[in-house]
């Protein structure tokens, strides 16, 4: 499929025309977008998610993809790059994204070297899963030692632990076997 395009399950595969493919799906340097699909209902629904700070919408770029359509899988791999309508980015190794019913994206799996931000935090571990609809973002460490790490966008504050569990929405998050990093100034201190 090289230098076509293919719409599929909402994602739209763009393959650079240059890159050589290999295997059972298109492949080479690859940009994707993905969208909810287009009826009526779920324009409004679209619009109900945006306005609670959940991605409706993702543009993907990576070196490969490939997808199965029986699944409602689709993989992305090498310099992997998803910025999301939300103003959330993602970048990984991999990337998995899995897709149900009429277009919906249910979840992102990212897998080594994972960066993750937005306006409010950022954050890297070696493994994190996107639950758009709960607007839920697990952060995993690799398990040797190497803990995930979320901040404050500045970098004054932050966590480290094993597992960092945190919605876009409220801002709550959840750590386990944590660390807590503060920059103090003067007499301020982080209870």
């Amino acid at each position: 499929m090289s230098g076509a395009m293919a719409v599929l399950f909402g994602v739209v595969l763009l393959t650079d025309p240059t890159a050589v493919g290999s295997g059972g799906g298109p492949s080479g340097a690859s940009d994707a977008v993905v969208t909810p699909a287009g009826r009526g209902e779920d324009r409004a629904e679209q619009a109900k998610e945006q306005a609670k700070g959940r991605a409706t919408s993702a543009k993907v770029t990576s070196r490969s993809s490939d997808f199965d359509l029986q699944a409602g899988v689709v993989m992305f791999e090498g310099d992997v790059v998803v910025r999301y309508s939300d103003d959330l980015t993602m970048c990984a190794d991999r990337l998995y994204m899995f897709v149900a019913g009429s277009n919906e994206l249910n979840r992102v799996v990212a897998l080594g070297r994972v960066s993750i931000s937005n306006e409010l935090r950022s954050g890297s571990c070696e493994r994190a899963i996107y639950r758009r609809r709960r607007g839920e973002i697990e952060m995993f460490g690799d398990g040797a030692g190497r803990k995930a790490a979320l901040s404050e966008q500045g970098g004054a504050r932050g966590v480290e632990g094993t597992r960092i569990r945190f919605w876009l929405d409220s801002g709550e998050v959840e750590v386990s076997d944590s660390t807590i990093v503060s920059e103090t100034k003067g007499r301020e201190r982080l209870l």
